[in-house]
């Protein structure tokens, strides 16, 4: 059986999230992750695109909740921004976050091999 990116999205959040918990998205994530996000019952919680300052005001704001996700594209389709994979490892670590990358649009494009973002910031593993 076939699992595209869009129906692994759409049910990511809604099994792994609920009422406790709090998911971060990047204001310009694929439409695949805000679908996903819309059907799970945590808290959502948008921040600036690749605004790393205004993901973590939103951190320290949801510290009550049991679980804090934070949801962004590798690339963002749209504008072809990438994220900013060091900084945003340091952000969930810092604040005791799950971090989930898409990285769909990566794949194949980035990194020497072409195996993504995180090779191409060094951070495979």
């Amino acid at each position: 059986m076939y699992a595209s990116c869009f129906e692994a999205n759409c049910t990511l959040f809604e099994t792994l999230l609920d009422d406790k918990d709090c998911v971060l998205s990047d204001e310009l994530n694929h439409a695949s992750i805000i679908d996903g996000m819309r059907l799970c019952k945590a808290k959502k919680v948008i921040y600036k695109h690749n605004d790393m300052r205004s993901l973590e005001e939103k951190l320290k704001a949801n510290m009550d909740k049991r679980m804090r996700m934070i949801a962004a594209d590798s690339v963002f389709s749209m504008v072809g921004d990438i994220v900013p994979l060091p900084e945003m490892v340091a952000l969930a670590k810092k604040y005791d976050a799950i971090l989930f990358i898409d990285e769909c649009h990566g794949t194949g494009i980035f990194g020497k091999t072409g195996r993504g973002i995180p090779e191409y910031f060094g951070m495979e593993g």
